[in-house]
Parts: C-alpha cells; sequence; structure tokens
C-alpha cells in the first residue's frame, strides 16, 4: 500500500475506534469523565500483595520511584514478549492506537480530555518542554518560589535563556510547619508585576513535604487577570500529589500540569504526562518532533495544520520502552479500582499516624504541616545532633528506607503510601525515638 495512503488510512481508522471500550460520561465542561468501578481489594493488605516489595524492610521511599503492582507488571511483560518475538510487526500494529489508548485512561483519571494531554517520559521531561516551548519575550516576567525543585528553576533558567524574559523568585513562607494556604496566595500574589505572564510552582514541596493550596492560587489568578491585557498562565510541577490527592484538571484550575507516573502512580518507570489547558495551546510550542499520525499527516499536507491539538503538536516523537509506556493503561486502572478517595484518605491517614507520633519525640523537630489541608504524602524532619544522612543509614540499618530531601537545606523524608501498613508507620517511629545524637 503507498505509504501516504497508509498513514492517513490508518490513522482515520484508529482516530475513530481508540476510545471504544470505555463509557465516558460527559462533564459540564465536556470532557470525558468515567466513575470509578467497584474497589477490586476488600482490604489494604490485599493492594500491598500486589507487589513483589521484600517484606524485610519497610518501603518508605516509594515517592521516587515506585514499584510495580501486579496488573502493570502483566502488561508489561505481555508488550515485551511480543516486542521480542516480532519488533516491527508489534510496534506498527499497536503504536496509534496503544498511545490513544494510554491518553483516554489518563484523561479518565486525571478528568480531561485526551487532546489535553501530551505522554512523557517524566516530570523532569513534561516541566522541560513546557518551560522551553513558552512563548516568552524579553518583556515578560516569570514569578516563581524558593521552593522548588532543581528542574523547575533550571528549566525556568533556560527559559529566560532563550527568549530573554525575567525569572523572578518569592518565599512562600519562612517555617513551613506554620505555613498556611491563604499565606502563601497571599504572598504570589504581591509578587506579581505589570510584567507576568507565568507563575510556575510545584504542588507538593519535596524539600518541605507542604502542599501549595493550587486551586486557590488559580482562583487568584483568575481576578487578577480580569483586568489585564495580557493573561497571566498557571504553571505546576504536580508530581508529588499526583496519586495522592482525589483532584481533576477541572477542579484544580491550572494551565498546565507536568507529573511523572513512575511514584504515586506506581505506573512503568519511565513514563508521565503533561497536560494543557484547551485555552492555553496558543502559548505554548512543541520543541521535539512529534510522531502523532495527525501531526505527520499534516507534514504530507494529508490533515490540516490548524487542526492539531497540543497531544498532535506536543507529544515527544521517537521511539520509547513502548512496554512500559502502554502498561500505564493498567497503572491508572489500578488507581481507580482502588478508589481515588480511598487512597487518599488511606495516604492522609498513615501521614497523619506518623507525624503525630514524631511530634511527641522530644528530640525530632517536624518539618512538615500537620494539616493536612497543606500537607500531602512527604514528612519532613530532622533529629537534633544528626544530619540528615547520617539519620537515613541509621534507619536503613534498622530496615527502613528513607530518604534525604536534595536541597541546600535538607531534611530526613519518610513517605508512607499505600502499599503500608499502620503497623509500619509505629515502627518507624519507635525506631526514632531511639535515635539520638
Amino acid at each position: 500500500m503507498d505509504r501516504r495512503k497508509f498513514l492517513f488510512n490508518s490513522g482515520l481508522a484508529i482516530s475513530a475506534g481508540a476510545w471504544s471500550g470505555c463509557n465516558p460520561k460527559e462533564s459540564e465542561s465536556g470532557h470525558s469523565i468515567v466513575h470509578e468501578e467497584p474497589a477490586l481489594f476488600e482490604t489494604w493488605d490485599d493492594v500491598r500483595k500486589q507487589f513483589l516489595l521484600t517484606n524485610d524492610k519497610i518501603h518508605m521511599s516509594q515517592m521516587l520511584l515506585a514499584s510495580h503492582p501486579k496488573p502493570v507488571r502483566d502488561a508489561i511483560n505481555k508488550h515485551r514478549k511480543a516486542l521480542d518475538e516480532n519488533p516491527v510487526a508489534y510496534w506498527e500494529g499497536n503504536f496509534l492506537a496503544m498511545d490513544n489508548k494510554v491518553r483516554q485512561a489518563a484523561s479518565v483519571y486525571m478528568g480531561c480530555d485526551p487532546s489535553e494531554i501530551a505522554l512523557t517520559d517524566s516530570t523532569t521531561m513534561g516541566l522541560s518542554m513546557l518551560y522551553s516551548g513558552l512563548r516568552l519575550t524579553k518583556e515578560d516576567e516569570i514569578l516563581t518560589t524558593t521552593h522548588d525543585h532543581y528542574v523547575t528553576e533550571k528549566g525556568l533558567e533556560f527559559a529566560c535563556a532563550k527568549t530573554g524574559a525575567t525569572l523572578r523568585r518569592v518565599s512562600l513562607y519562612t517555617d513551613p510547619a506554620k505555613a498556611t494556604a491563604d499565606e502563601m496566595t497571599s504572598i504570589l500574589k504581591k509578587g506579581i508585576t505589570n510584567r507576568t505572564r507565568i507563575v510556575a510552582i510545584t504542588y507538593v514541596h519535596s524539600s518541605t513535604g507542604v502542599k501549595a493550596p493550587i486551586n486557590q492560587i488559580a482562583a487568584m489568578i483568575k481576578d487578577v487577570n480580569l483586568g489585564r491585557k495580557n493573561r497571566i498562565y498557571l504553571c505546576v510541577d504536580g508530581v508529588h500529589g499526583f496519586g495522592i490527592e482525589d483532584i481533576t484538571m477541572q477542579n484544580m484550575e491550572c494551565d498546565f500540569f507536568s507529573a511523572g507516573t513512575h511514584k504515586w502512580i506506581f505506573g512503568p518507570r519511565g513514563t508521565g504526562v503533561l497536560y494543557a489547558k484547551k485555552d492555553a495551546w496558543n502559548m505554548i510550542e512543541p520543541i521535539v518532533p512529534s510522531f502523532e499520525y495527525n501531526t505527520y499527516n499534516a507534514w504530507l499536507d494529508l490533515f490540516p495544520s490548524d487542526k492539531l491539538t497540543f497531544a498532535d503538536r506536543c507529544s515527544p516523537g521517537g521511539f520509547h520502552s513502548f512496554e512500559h509506556r502502554w502498561a500505564l493503561i493498567e497503572a491508572f486502572d489500578f488507581q481507580l479500582k482502588i478508589g481515588k478517595a480511598k487512597v487518599q484518605e488511606r495516604s492522609h491517614t498513615l501521614s497523619a499516624q506518623l507525624k503525630d507520633g514524631l511530634t511527641s519525640i522530644s528530640h525530632v523537630r517536624l518539618i512538615t504541616p500537620i494539616d493536612k489541608r497543606i500537607s500531602a504524602g512527604i514528612n519532613c524532619f530532622e533529629i537534633q545532633g544528626m544530619t540528615p544522612e547520617e539519620v537515613v543509614k541509621k534507619l536503613l540499618l534498622k530496615h527502613i528506607i528513607a530518604s534525604v530531601s536534595p536541597y541546600k537545606s535538607s531534611y530526613v523524608r519518610l513517605t508512607p503510601s499505600i502499599v503500608n501498613k499502620e503497623e509500619e508507620v509505629l515502627t518507624c517511629i519507635k525506631e526514632l525515638e531511639q535515635l539520638k545524637g
């Protein structure tokens, strides 16, 4: 078959049929939302059994790199076997449909339209694509904070070097344990100037465990925009709330949202998503050629370029770890079968138990807020007379896997998730009571 006809015809066929199997309900905004299925797990022990995590360790750092639950492992193995047996035929027969199905699964979980999602390999890739692709000029200003990760800082610096835009930083709090939603929103508002075009923030700070009130900040920016000629766009590094908080892109109301899915989502390693609200698409340009069928057909003059979506234009092309990317469907499905609300409740319950225990130890100072409205699953603290590295090493000797926040001011982190038990949290508290500098 003529290759131009093949690309065009297969694209049309897949475009029409890729979303079969889901029964979406149209939300008020026109986004496809599917109600969660009933949970298939009766207890949290049933959930824990889906993972191959060793039982001789207490795994309190899944926020760095997660283990795969059984449905994800099985899907990876299925795709890997087929790719090993006949790589060209399996890829050519599946890559268009499977990428679309991944976006559909992501859109169900995220509460948005599939066309608003670009598939990435990590939070880092998503943020880099976003900040390097922003249409900025030397007259524009980016407002960010002093609490963001290295990737956000460098990504914004690269964007400014490329466009000539100015970068400004504000501190949202001096004492993270006492941070409030109103304080953070107010400080950001005061930092906005007539030149501000971008507000770039992090949802949950991996440096302190503070959770920024994204929807409150989004509402503030919306109000500010009413009196402005040049709209301000809200960009969010959302990875450490994604997979814990029962959120959708509709109720977050940010313009851009980047998250890896190999952390709290327990998805395949090397996967992620970048969301762009439809009315913000004109603010971003692609920086990597896309392999999406509509984009490729537009290059062949077989598809109108003005009809390309964000997903068409900005999903980076090239060959990826397809067995991992395509198994992301099962990761989102796994979360929904447990139930987003139940995941949120469980995550906050375990963190609350841990923080209550930490505050009762005289030689421990809790850095993360107690209030679950201002915190999620990352719990930062320090032990008097010991460095964070020393504490993590001591805990490892007790078979507890903790981590150190990689910032100029670093702390010990314990991050319980749905794979953990209350007894494991109690063990962590007991061992920390014994640790003294």
